[in-house]
């Protein structure tokens, strides 16, 4: 797509949204991403756009203005040719590329810092470790405000944690984390980093071992490598059957929500969402679960049996936090079903024939439930939607969340199809809602991944669009 079609195209779509609700949209140009092995958008580094392709031995970079004109394209030099990336973080005006490589027996950990031209600024080996110690491919993790990056690692015995100041590229500290009975390559689910540096992990018990110990979870907090503390959290009845935690910077508080079930995890009979100031968390606790109404799974579900008491096939997707410290749950209803083709059934050409199947996918209505800050219910609301796709592993479907201090968007496709029209929830802090159209992709040639959207300003946002191993680009602009 040539500089004059995609901007003919920027003013179809702000012509034509002027009159469905006044937002500018702005499309850039094809990019190939066929040789991918991933791909990151990299906005706002100063007046620049960046786009990473992750190509294996290759390391590209293309450069866009704020209107998603084309600039130019970079390709780093390093000093191997099969450097893994651990990692890319935007910053306000330059970006930070952490990788390893393999040296002899050892691994090396390095940092580079680019400016918004992929110009070197700053590069740093960081660390050395032994490759029988540390795997070379390590995972990321980093702060809501980018100043802290941990580099973790997995072993058989430990953790490794490599806590980095982003700004300086310093390692603040580098250790070994153990703890008596648990596995922390296994029992590993998730963490989080404050801005201050805390880390919280939580790690949980398959449910299969049927123990009580393995209803619940555990909560790890470290501080530094000197003060690290364990919290075991246990629902007062049933089995936690989805878990989801965060850090609120401003309030400074540790949230944790989860659903529950009474055996069944496709089916929840109930949810817990609750923050905590992390000094005063109990070294042992149970967690006060809050029950579905009959009358509210029945809305749910739309059948009116006041025996239903559960809702069916919905995961928790997001939290969203509140300025009192109060958390929104974020709930999808998500089905999976897998069709085996008519013209290859079991022995038609021998046993050894692999049997191909097609997939299902659906992605239904939305169900928000927000709660105060120690746990009590304030509102819960049903967002309807239904998307459906067949043999994309659900890329167009779901929703993004465009976050401002007065309300949330919902933003998502109607429909999974080449014509499609996008649609939004518009909700206030009180659980007042409205639903808007945005935008028609009809005649565009655009299918939007809303689930890989990024949020660049307070009322901006980025949204790749994916056709045939080629994206586009797409810039919304809310006129506030």
């Amino acid at each position: 797509m040539n500089f004059n079609i995609s901007i003919l195209i920027a003013l179809f779509f702000s012509i034509q949204l002027g009159f469905l609700n006044a937002q500018k949209v702005t499309v850039s140009r094809e990019i190939g991403v066929r040789n991918n092995y991933a791909y990151d958008i990299l906005p706002n580094i100063a007046d620049h756009i960046i786009f990473y392709h992750d190509r294996g031995v290759e390391h590209n970079f293309e450069i866009y203005d704020q209107n998603l004109r084309y600039i130019s394209a970079i390709q780093p030099e390093f000093e191997k040719k099969n450097i893994l990336p651990t990692g890319v973080l935007a910053m306000d005006s330059a970006f930070h590329f952490y990788y390893t490589f393999r040296e002899g027996s050892n691994i090396i950990f390095k940092a580079i810092a680019y400016d918004k031209n992929v110009s070197v600024l700053d590069s740093t080996t960081y660390n050395v470790k032994d490759k029988k110690i540390v795997s070379s491919n390590p995972r990321f993790a980093y702060s809501k405000d980018k100043s802290k990056v941990l580099i973790f690692t997995p072993n058989e015995q430990f953790l490794n944690l490599q806590l980095i100041d982003n700004k300086t590229l310093e390692i603040i500290y580098d250790f070994n984390l153990l703890v008596n009975g648990i596995n922390l390559k296994n029992d590993f689910e998730k963490l989080v980093v404050s801005n201050d540096g805390e880390i919280f992990m939580i790690t949980r018990k398959a449910s299969m071992w049927k123990k009580r110990d393995a209803y619940g979870f555990n909560l790890i907090r470290i501080v530094d490598k000197d003060n690290i503390f364990l919290h075991i959290f246990t629902p007062e009845s049933d089995e936690i059957s989805n878990l989801k935690m965060d850090y609120d910077d401003k309030n400074k508080r540790i949230v944790l929500a989860g659903f529950t079930t009474a055996g069944d995890e496709s089916k929840t009979n109930g949810y817990f969402g609750f923050s905590m100031i992390p000094s005063q968390l109990p070294e042992e606790a149970e967690i006060i679960i809050n029950r579905f109404t009959p009358e509210f799974a029945s809305e749910v579900s739309g059948k009116k049996n006041k025996r239903i008491k559960e809702l069916d096939g919905f995961q928790i997707q997001d939290l969203i936090l509140r300025m009192d410290g109060g958390v929104i749950i974020v709930a999808e209803s998500v089905r999976e079903f897998t069709r085996r083709s008519q013209m290859v059934a079991p022995g038609q050409f021998g046993n050894n024939m692999p049997v191909r199947g097609f997939i299902d996918y659906y992605h239904e209505d939305l169900v928000l439930l927000a709660t105060f800050p120690e746990g009590k219910e304030h509102w819960k609301k049903i967002l309807f939607k239904k998307q459906f796709s067949q043999d994309d592993n659900a890329i167009y479907s779901s929703y993004f969340i465009v976050k401002t201090p007065s309300q949330i968007r919902l933003i998502y496709n109607d429909e999974i199809k080449n014509s499609n029209t996008v649609s939004e929830y518009v909700i206030d802090p009180t659980g007042n809602f409205e639903r808007r159209s945005v935008l028609s992709t009809e005649y565009q040639n655009l299918k939007l991944r809303f689930r890989d959207a990024i949020q660049i300003g307070p009322s901006s946002l980025i949204i790749p669009s994916e056709k045939q191993s080629k994206i586009n680009l797409v810039k919304i602009d809310y006129d506030l």
